[in-house]
């Protein structure tokens, strides 16, 4: 049931942004052989982001048909903006192909859209008037980037100027377009009121001004809801005096329910969805790749808690339309034939369909009686189909597949597994077992089984069979959906199916021990990778060597270098880096600091300290018989001690001892990376590098993980540098690091060679 469920409810969201398309050419006189004639325009901007194109499709959608393939710079026209079915907004633009000259149209992420004037705008005709003397009815804060302000509410209001993250506005009004808020503001632009419309999902509210009901207020508090809940719902009260709101004590601390519901697989976003809303969890992403674990079908992956908290904090959500999240799902008088069908015209079941016997089936009237017989919501059972079922072309309701022909499975109950012939007969054998031979039963056995399995245990709103904290036996288990944003977007759906929303609805509102103060903000967008995947310093080796999840490194040159490169790249392509290049060294401790800084703002700092060792006319001479002395010390046999190796130097200028990379003094084994350091005086006049042939990762061992480093140095994944690049030349040949040092290494850690230091 939950394994195809996200793929189906993609299908239904596709056909109704196809119709959406048709509606919108239609109002603006536009079509597909002659794109010429637009009811308004809105701003000119360049493509940005491709890799290295970016493609703009039919509908708003990643599956939609290709109309397009632009290059980075490719000027554009933004036309219109739209809620894709990912949940991110695309803009409708407008270009020329440079092939042939003609103008086409069609939809790309905003995100690849970049306007040459970030802080002005494309006005076709004047704003309206400031309204500085309305009445504030709530301030609001912009929750995304580029927002529209239009001078009338719909998405053909004509584009004013954008507003972005953060920006603060009053709400002085509210309609609804086509089933969607839009909210009259006052808002300050360059030092300039306006007054203008924008899009309700854009903005986060806090209300004030509301004509409160004392009486009221005190029975929200004698029922036990905390402060941060009572603003909005006196203002929905004040809206719809009619309305009941019951809070549901969880006795839940609220930080052990969003850890619970950030488990692996729990909740869940499309792999298209914005990066930060995703899991970082060291099962569920890998930081060296910047890739996500899969977790359902090909496109789900676990989503970040904090998207989860956002999701999950009532405060958010007690608007007109979302709170419908948190309706009772029982039946109720307010439930009409009418309702029903407004959820799902626009749907499959928007026609009537054929029985078994030659019977047509009307959904709606079917969804009307069946949830007076089981007492469910009619909407709840309409508009849960219409998310399993997506475009109706399953083979879990054709009443034709395979060796289950003549049953029907409408709300997917078990169909899980891969493949997909895995699943459709599970599901269709299940049916089979509960005798659902004909598209009404199959209904009615639905609603049955979400009536006893879900609302019988308390989870009897979309919030709690989204997230089950009410039904003790399966805490935080037992949870219909794994969608994170299920429970909103169909609540939302809902409400639009109420053409009367001044009836009597019961809300049941969960409040949590221990909450913030105030409402969860989700205000994090983009990438937040901020690792990065190489670090190298003029050739030079870095101790430890470069790992991405390292962030400290230290060098010591000698006092003739007086000047390093730093070069560095990120893991992510959309995060940047900052403090490459060249530095000058002064004598003693250099701090060299790199920020790596995410997509999402996130900074990563990597610290190099370089010691430049001081200037010393003092000569000395290094001798021995027992090891060669070059460019490097070599002829060390890995797990000799340093006693040992000390024995073997003499240095009649002065004291000679081991130190590490970063200058601190080593009295145990010798490792590659290590100096042999020379005194005179108490004062460091000179190093010279130790190589253990075979120990490229600096251990004093040779051994499966010098393997490793070896081959990703092959694979161009790890670069070696210094002495631990000497060091990965094991067959001694001069040649660099090849296979043939790694086959050398391989026999030396089976004990079936030694390699010849």
């Amino acid at each position: 049931m939950k394994n195809n469920r996200n793929l189906q409810i993609r299908d239904s969201i596709r056909v109704a942004l196809s119709l959406l398309l048709i509606v919108t050419m239609l109002l603006t006189s536009v079509s597909f052989n002659n794109i010429t004639v637009y009811a308004y325009e809105a701003k000119d901007g360049v493509i940005v982001g491709g890799e290295p194109y970016v493609k703009t499709r039919v509908t708003p959608s990643e599956e939609a048909e290709r109309v397009s393939t632009l290059e980075n710079g490719k000027p554009v026209t933004v036309i219109n903006e739209v809620i894709g079915e990912d949940g991110q907004l695309w803009y409708q633009v407008k270009y020329i192909l440079k092939a042939n000259g003609q103008e086409r149209i069609g939809y790309c992420y905003a995100v690849n859209v970049s306007f040459e004037d970030e802080s002005g705008s494309v006005s076709f005709s004047e704003p309206i008037e400031y309204q500085a003397n309305a009445a504030v009815l709530a301030i609001g804060t912009i929750n995304g980037n580029n927002v529209f302000v239009r001078q009338a509410a719909g998405l053909d209001g004509t584009y004013m100027f954008s507003l972005y993250r953060g920006n603060s506005v009053d709400v002085i009004g509210q309609t609804t377009v086509n089933g969607a808020v839009w909210y009259q503001i006052n808002c300050t632009k360059n030092g300039v009121k306006y007054t203008g419309w924008t899009h309700g999902q854009y903005i986060d509210l806090i209300y004030t001004n509301v004509e409160t009901d004392e009486a009221f207020v005190q029975g929200l508090r004698d029922a036990g809801f905390p402060e941060s809940y009572i603003p909005n719902l006196s203002a929905l009260h004040a809206k719809y005096p009619n309305w009941t709101f019951l809070p549901v004590h969880t006795g839940l601390n609220w930080s052990d329910v969003i850890k619970a519901e950030s488990k692996a697989a729990v909740n869940m976003v499309q792999t298209i969805a914005d990066d930060a809303k995703k899991s970082v969890a060291s099962s569920e992403y890998n930081w060296y790749t910047n890739t996500w674990t899969i977790r359902d079908g090909s496109g789900w992956v676990t989503a970040h808690p904090d998207y989860i908290a956002y999701c999950m904090d009532p405060r958010n959500f007690l608007t007109e339309t979302s709170i419908f999240q948190y309706e009772s799902l029982s039946f109720s008088s307010a439930h009409n034939v009418a309702g029903v069908q407004a959820v799902i015209n626009n749907t499959f079941m928007a026609n009537d369909a054929p029985e078994p016997d030659g019977s047509m089936l009307n959904y709606a009237n079917a969804f009307m009686s069946i949830g007076q017989l089981t007492n469910v919501s009619p909407y709840h059972l309409a508009s849960r189909v219409a998310q399993e079922q997506g475009t109706g072309t399953s083979p879990l309701i054709s009443g034709t597949y395979g060796d289950y022909k003549g049953y029907y499975n409408y709300f997917n109950i078990n169909a899980a597994g891969t493949p997909e012939s895995v699943l459709y007969a599970n599901g269709l054998s299940y049916a089979k077992k509960q005798g659902w031979n004909s598209r009404y039963n199959s209904l009615l056995g639905g609603a049955q089984f979400l009536s006893e399995k879900y609302i019988a245990r308390g989870q009897d709103t979309l919030y709690f069979q989204k997230f089950n904290v009410v039904y003790s036996a399966q805490l935080f288990a037992h949870q219909y959906m794994a969608n994170v944003t299920a429970a909103i977007t169909e609540g939302q759906k809902i409400a639009k199916a109420y053409s009367d929303k001044t009836q009597s609805f019961v809300f049941k509102i969960p409040i949590y021990l221990n909450m913030p103060e105030e409402a969860v903000s989700f205000n994090v967008s983009g990438n937040r990778n901020n690792y990065l995947s190489s670090l190298s310093v003029s050739g030079l080796a870095l101790t430890p060597g470069f790992n991405a999840g390292t962030t400290d490194y230290s060098i010591i040159v000698d006092a003739s270098v007086s000047a390093i490169s730093v070069d560095a790249s990120s893991v992510s392509s959309k995060a940047k880096v900052r403090g490459v290049g060249a530095y000058n060294l002064m004598s003693g401790t250099n701090l060299i600091k790199i920020d790596c800084v995410s997509q999402s703002g996130e900074p990563r700092t990597y610290n190099l300290t370089v010691v430049r060792q001081e200037q010393s006319d003092i000569s000395y001479n290094i001798n021995s018989d027992k090891y060669v002395i070059g460019n490097y010390i070599t002829g060390v046999i890995p797990g000799t001690t340093v006693n040992d190796f000390l024995t073997g130097i003499t240095c009649e200028e002065g004291m000679v001892k081991v130190i590490t990379a970063s200058g601190q003094e080593n009295t145990d084994k010798i490792s590659t990376g290590n100096k042999l350091a020379v005194y005179v005086n108490d004062i460091l006049v000179g190093t010279k590098d130790i190589v253990i042939y075979g120990d490229v990762n600096g251990d004093g061992q040779v051994n499966v993980l010098d393997i490793i480093k070896i081959n990703r140095n092959i694979l161009a994944l790890d670069q070696l540098s210094g002495a631990y690049k000497e060091a990965g030349d094991a067959n001694r040949k001069g040649d660099g690091i090849n296979i043939l040092d790694l086959i050398v290494v391989n026999r030396h850690s089976l004990g079936l060679a030694t390699i010849q230091q």
